[in-house]
Formats: C-alpha cells, structure tokens, sequence
C-alpha cells in the first residue's frame, strides 16, 4: 500500500499496520490524520486477506493528543475544523463494529485523543517507556470517541472517575495494574509483540471470530451511540461557556 501524508499503512503478511506518521510532532493529531485513519481502518478491515489490523505511532510518541494549532480552530486540508471529521464525531462506534482483532502498540506516550482512540481496540499492547495522560478536566477539554463509556468499561467506575476527574498522567506500570492496557514489553521488542499477537489469529475462523466479537461488543455499540453524541455536544456547551467566560474577563491594564 502507498504511504499518505499523515497516516502510513501497509500489510506485513496477513496483518494490517497503521502507523501515525507525524513523528517530528510527536503524532500530534489533526483532522486530516482524522480522516486517513478512517479510510486505513476500512480499507483494511474490508480486505479478505488482512487478519488483524495493528495501529501503532512512528518515532518516540505514540500521539501527543491534538495539534494545538487546530485547538485554536484552524481547518485542515480536508476545510474541517477538529471535532468535525468522522474519526471524532462517530468512528469510534465503527471501531467496535469491525470484525478483524485490532491491537494497539502504544511507543512512547499517549496524551488527550492519543490515550481516547486506543480505548476501541480489542488488544492494547505498550512498551515499558509509554505514558498515559488524560488532561482533560484540567485543559477545559470534553473527552471524545465514547471514552466516557469505555473507560469504565475497561478498567472499572470508581478508577475511571479517578483518572479522567484528576487528569491523570500513567506509567506503563500504572496503567497495566489499572487494567487500561493488557501487557507491557521493553520498547524493543514492542512491534514484535504486536505482531506476534496478531499472527495468532492467522488460524481462527474469520467469521466466528467476528461473530464473537459481535456478539462481546453488542451492547457497547448501542451505548457508544448515546456517549458519543452526549461528548460532542457537551464539548460544545464547554466550548461555548469558555468563550463567554472570557468575554467577561476584564482587560488587564
């Protein structure tokens, strides 16, 4: 497969590899990122011979979160502001939705939207050196992609309200006792892992393999719905009530 501007994909025998391919900016996320992981994930997803499919970071940092640059509104290439593409307005329920086993090999650390886009994926795999960040309550930010019903679900209520209420940073440590990821390698024998793991499901039936997952995801599906819909328009009354704060504040002189 061709490499694209932001996002690198290729097949490695039976096994799909997305790469976040921003490293000078640590992967930081934009909406045109946004929209070449929706088409990665699909394409790989409809393609008979692909098995699994690995979603990994280029460089030293898996994702930093969100392009500050696009926080302050600025449109990508695609004319979207963030927020606006489909991989933050709804991807997330497609995520769950896609029969192939998706694993995250999480290098270096994962800040904001790179810590809420792993939370879909079946299998989170990171290397000793990763960090999970969630600053969210302390940026001002609503967190997206169903997180707000996943993280529970992954590693439980009162955890979840822990790490999102006091924006949390984890070490790989930290958040393989919490539950957030499943197994911790030394960096480099991440990609390894990764596709070893995948190279396991070369054997299984596609089909009742996706009707397993289907039948695990199905209720999170209907729930996804609701949770992303809620985010977006709480992201948007945050927003607003934002802006009107700073309206009021007085001028400094």
């Amino acid at each position: 497969m061709t490499g694209k501007q932001q996002v690198q994909v290729d097949r490695i025998g039976k096994t799909g590899v997305i790469r976040l391919d921003r490293p000078d900016v640590l992967n930081a996320y934009t909406p045109d990122m946004g929209d070449e992981l929706v088409d990665a994930f699909r394409t790989l997803a409809s393609d008979s011979e692909v098995c699994a499919i690995v979603l990994t970071g280029k460089g030293r940092a898996f994702c930093v979160g969100a392009d500050r640059n696009f926080l302050n509104g600025e449109k990508g290439q695609n004319g979207l502001r963030l927020g606006e593409e489909d991989f933050i307005g709804g991807f997330a329920t497609e995520l769950l939705t896609i029969a192939k086993p998706t694993i995250a090999a999480i290098n270096g650390k994962a800040v904001g939207l790179g810590c809420t886009m792993l939370l879909p994926l079946d299998f989170r795999i990171a290397a000793d050196s990763a960090s999970f960040s969630f600053p969210f309550a302390r940026l001002g930010l609503m967190p997206g992609m169903g997180s707000t019903f996943l993280l529970p679900r992954i590693v439980g209520d009162v955890a979840a309200r822990e790490i999102m209420f006091g924006s949390a940073v984890l070490d790989s440590g930290a958040a393989l006792r919490a539950g957030l990821i499943g197994e911790v390698v030394a960096d480099d024998r991440l990609q390894d892992a990764a596709m070893r793991l995948a190279a396991t499901f070369e054997t299984a039936d596609a089909a009742t393999l996706a009707a397993i997952k289907s039948t695990l995801n199905g209720a999170a599906v209907r729930a996804m719905n609701i949770a992303v819909e809620t985010e977006l328009r709480k992201a948007r009354e945050c927003l607003a009530a934002r802006s009107a704060m700073h309206k009021q504040e007085p001028i400094p002189t």
